[in-house]
């Protein structure tokens, strides 16, 4: 410091002898001053030698002692890299590794040095080559957690097996509770004595309590017919792997005592409250009570639920799944509407009345606002009488019912159409017409016209009545609605005459769905009196009968010359249905004259012949074994003319000369789908060609539809790989849905298609149709589910719904 002080001194003397210099003009001064600045010179050259000595002093003590830390840094590295149970591997871009620590080697057992990732082991190069950063790795039976850095090209491994083992144990030793219903028991064993009743009972619970201690489960009976396991989760999927073959067992039970019986199994493995869980178990056996029961369901946290048995009866069991579904999406439609119009075609017949009588209680239990929109002044004698009897017995009931200016139109009111598909006979066309939302159930057959843009629909054709649909929903659709014996003998008789007393168009689901009636309270000895007919009816069918005349073998024709038009047209249906009851008739025809002035035809047939094909040629439609259609400004001869042209088509009572090939430009029901080529009558085929539905099969024509039909392959190829394209980014996906559940674990309401709708678009970005959601039940507990989209083109994809409690 003193040597950078004595430095600065001269160099402050140089710049005043040059100062002094400059102002006196003595040479002296500037000698002076030059000796100064050398003196200068040297104590700054001095100072700056003194200070870069004690730097390189300082920094070669500091040098030192990183070599010290160095040491000690790399005694350390050597430490971990080859003595810590960390195992190091890098690897290049190609996934080739190129190093890998001792303890890398000890645990894959090989040298590999150069050898691709997917050699050493396929799971960890997936993970790798998707860049997860974190993730455990199962390996030669231990557990690895892997920390990857893919900036670098490094892999860390740590050992962690006793965790995942202890973790794994706790896991094995979650509770899962389970209940075991015996299915329709009491009901089987009503007629049996007592010691006959308590033997079989004893067989059942013999093969249930044998299967369960199988696993080391507990097994308590607290009800003759209902049974509580429990056990750990390991000893559930013991029973998982095994499939549940007690269903089995307990069937086989049942068919050796000429029994009806089966189990329905609901097993839930949750860590929560034993009471939440209780709930889950009682909600899953719930589950395979809806879904018909002889299965099992289990539903264990954080997995998809899975099912068991319900193998038997497939047929019935799809039909009451399909009628679970479209009970549920009838509930939620009816339930998000202000109120709801109910009716059905013109002229109805008690199965109209009857189905919408059943949607009229259906709403009602939603507390909704419904009523019964029908013209009370066009009705056939039956249903006529129905009313009649409605209005003195039921008045309350009666009040439901109302005419088209009662209606009162609402933004977010719902129609129920009843009993018809096509708006060209609907009651009131003008409710369509002003009422946007549009539900329809019918088990006729679609026609040209239907319906559009509705947001739901239920249409069977081989279902016998619309009341059987109804019916079929009623027990998915809540089980509280009360029905009173008027009400429910109504229904059934809607059934008993669209199957002209269970002889047509009659399945298991028929007299199931009247079983269900039954139950309601329908009595058949009511529904009789209340079809009767009167004499003069009676009069009427029995001359027309010997009116009839045989056609080409197969058919019957009647001509009904009344001098007065026909008020009630269900007789021309009933002659057709009693012309049936001759040996060798195949189908049925009636024409009459009818009030409106239009020519009517009524068709009935048993097997062989569809003859709704032949009544829409005529402009009608129906069922394939019941139809009809009205001709305006047609006489009963043109009617009956043109009715036995078709009849010899249908026949293929026509000659090769008098036939025509021409290729169909639309489908055209019964003959053939559209491009086809057919061989048709020539009257037909001039049907056809004027009514623009096919065109002349020229070798022109020919080549220009062969054309048309590739291009239309190409076009379907794209839409196809589109669809599959889509399928695969659904089936990536999952999404959460949340429930309310209350304080003593039950749930508040249940997910609907909508909703899963709504949620999958908010999580994924990806809009799907809740029309084209299938769900495998009531979502009404937490859980994980799984949902199918039909995307068209037989083309469906899946993805999971997690359904978490709202909190």
């Amino acid at each position: 410091m003193k040597k950078l002080l004595a430095g600065i001194f001269s160099l402050v003397l140089t710049v005043v002898f040059i100062y002094t210099y400059y102002r006196l003009k003595q040479v002296a001064f500037l000698y002076f001053a030059a000796l100064s600045f050398a003196v200068c010179a040297i104590f700054f050259t001095m100072f700056a030698y003194r200070n870069t000595t004690s730097r390189i002093k300082m920094l070669q003590d500091r040098l030192e002692v990183w070599n010290n830390i160095s040491y000690h840094v790399n005694q350390a590295g050597d430490e971990a890299f080859n003595e810590l149970p960390i195992a190091i591997i890098v690897y290049d871009d190609m996934y080739q590794v190129k190093w890998g620590n001792d303890n890398a080697k000890s645990i894959f057992k090989s040298s590999f040095i150069d050898s691709n990732i997917d050699d050493i082991d396929s799971q960890l190069f997936e993970r790798v080559k998707s860049n997860d950063e974190k993730f455990t790795l199962f390996f030669d039976s231990n557990y690895y957690d892997v920390y990857h850095d893919p900036n670098n090209n490094l892999i860390y491994m740590f050992n962690e097996t006793n965790r995942e083992e202890l973790r794994k144990k706790y896991d094995n030793r979650i509770t899962a509770l389970g209940v075991i219903n015996i299915d329709n028991l009491e009901e089987a064993l009503k007629d049996y004595g007592v010691q006959e009743s308590s033997r079989i009972r004893g067989e059942f619970l013999g093969e249930i309590s044998d299967y369960i201690e199988k696993y080391d489960a507990y097994l308590r009976s607290v009800d003759d017919d209902r049974i509580i396991i429990l056990c750990d989760k390991e000893s559930l999927r013991k029973m998982v792997a095994n499939k549940f073959d007690v269903l089995n067992k307990v069937r086989d039970v049942g068919v050796k005592n000429h029994l009806r019986t089966s189990v329905s199994i609901g097993i839930a493995c949750y860590d929560v409250s034993s009471n939440e869980l209780a709930s889950l178990a009682q909600s899953a056996v719930d589950l395979a009570e809806r879904r018909g029961g002889d299965q099992a369901v289990i539903n264990i946290q954080n997995e998809a639920i899975q099912y068991f048995g319900g193998k038997t009866n497939a047929l019935e069991k799809n039909s009451l799944v399909q009628a679970r579904l479209m009970a549920q999406s009838l509930k939620e439609s009816i339930e998000n509407a202000t109120n709801v119009y109910i009716t059905g075609h013109v002229m109805p017949d008690a199965d109209c009345i009857g189905s919408m009588l059943g949607v009229l209680k259906m709403a009602m239990s939603s507390n909704k606002e419904a009523k019964i929109v029908l013209d009370l002044k066009h009705l056939d004698e039956v249903t006529g009488r129905i009313i009649d009897t409605i209005r003195k017995q039921e008045p309350e009931l009666f009040e439901n019912m109302i005419q088209i200016e009662d209606v009162d139109y609402k933004a977010n009111s719902l129609l129920v159409i009843c009993d018809t598909q096509s708006p060209t006979i609907m009651c009131y066309t003008e409710l369509y017409k002003k009422i946007k939302n549009v539900c329809v159930i019918d088990h006729h057959r679609s026609g040209e016209i239907g319906f559009e843009n509705t947001i739901f629909s239920y249409i069977e054709s081989y279902a016998s009545s619309a009341v059987e649909l109804v019916s079929e929903m009623l027990s998915f659709y809540n089980k509280d609605i009360k029905f009173t014996e008027l009400e429910a003998s109504i229904l059934l008789s809607g059934m008993v005459i669209d199957t002209n007393n269970f002889t047509f168009r009659t399945s298991t689901r028929t007299f199931e769905a009247a079983a269900i009636l039954r139950q309601l309270g329908a009595d058949m000895i009511f529904v009789r009196k209340l079809l009767r007919e009167d004499l003069k009816t009676e009069v009427n069918i029995a001359e027309a009968v010997l009116k009839a005349e045989r056609f080409l073998d197969d058919f019957a024709i009647v001509r009904l010359d009344l001098e007065e038009p026909i008020h009630d047209r269900s007789l021309l249906a009933k002659i057709s249905e009693r012309l049936l009851t001759i040996d060798n008739i195949k189908a049925s025809f009636t024409i009459g004259i009818l009030d409106n002035g239009m020519a009517g035809v009524s068709a009935r047939s048993l097997d062989t012949y569809n003859v709704q094909l032949i009544m829409e040629e005529m402009g009608g439609g129906g069922h394939l074994n019941s139809a009809a259609t009205q001709i305006p400004n047609k006489s009963i001869n043109d009617t009956y003319n043109d009715l036995k042209e078709i009849l010899r088509r249908e026949n293929d009572d026509v000659s090769e000369d008098e036939k025509m090939k021409v290729i169909l430009l639309s489908d055209v029901k019964g003959r053939g789908k559209k491009d086809d080529i057919i061989n048709v009558a020539n009257g037909y085929a001039n049907y056809l060609l004027t009514h623009s539905l096919a065109v002349e099969a020229t070798d022109e024509n020919l080549k220009e539809i062969e054309a048309r039909k590739a291009q239309e392959a190409i076009d379907l190829e794209n839409h196809l790989k589109l669809l599959n394209k889509l399928k695969e980014e659904i089936e990536t996906k999952s999404i959460n849905v949340y429930i309310k559940v209350g304080a003593d674990g039950k749930t508040f309401g249940h997910i609907t298609s909508k909703q899963i709708s709504e949620e999958f678009e908010a999580q994924t970005g990806v809009h799907i149709d809740k029309k084209k959601i299938n769900l495998p039940a009531d979502i009404d507990f937490v859980g994980i589910f799984d949902a199918t989209v039909d995307l068209g083109n037989s083309i469906t994809a899946s993805f999971k719904v997690n359904v978490l409690e709202q909190k």
